[in-house]
């Protein structure tokens, strides 16, 4: 046998293996690729509502969907490290601190969005997102309900209590005498 028929062999016997390497390569480039366009999709989708929960968890896996060396992943890694030192910094002046973490936030979805190819202005991504004015109401309810309950049952707040619709008193009264009212804190 000649040469060219041992690599014809070879060549014959490693095209599958080497078909297979390569597919299985593909895969998980696109698989890492829909996994970094999902968190950037849920990003911005809750950029207007940060303590959405989705928001947080996108946040959070950051270090994970972005785990590449490339130089793009590393920059999004870097502005994501900024971003949660800053919102862990109790110390920034407060009445500072929202523009700040604004800032930052659209800093990272700008070098996210770079990496993933798409090109949006700062400006736009600061500024152009719908938040309804009901979900603003809704999380202050929502807030003040919640310290208020707390309130009430961590004894700081006592429950008042309204009595409507009591039965009539053996004596023809409506109202119970003032000895059987008490006023009880829980």
């Amino acid at each position: 046998m000649e040469l060219k028929d041992w690599l014809f062999i070879f060549s014959t016997l490693l095209s599958p293996l080497i078909a297979v390497q390569v597919t299985e390569y593909l895969d998980r480039r696109r698989q890492s690729r829909d996994e970094q366009m999902r968190m950037f999709r849920t990003l911005m989708a809750t950029r207007a509502s940060t303590l959405d929960v989705a928001h947080v968890q996108a946040l959070n896996s950051i270090d994970v969907i972005f785990n590449g060396s490339a130089a793009p992943q590393e920059a999004v890694r870097r502005q994501w490290k900024q971003y949660l030192d800053h919102l862990n910094d109790k110390n920034y002046p407060k009445e500072h601190w929202e523009t700040r973490r604004k800032e930052l936030l659209v800093d990272l979805l700008d070098t996210m969005g770079k990496h993933l190819g798409f090109n949006f202005d700062k400006t736009h991504l600061k500024n152009q997102s719908y938040y309804p004015q009901g979900y603003g109401d809704l999380e202050v309810e929502q807030s003040a309900l919640r310290k208020a309950t707390f309130e009430i049952v961590s004894g700081k707040r006592p429950l008042s209590m309204w009595v409507a619709n009591l039965p009539p008193q053996p004596d023809g009264r409506q109202e119970p005498e003032p000895s059987m009212v008490e006023s009880k804190r829980l």
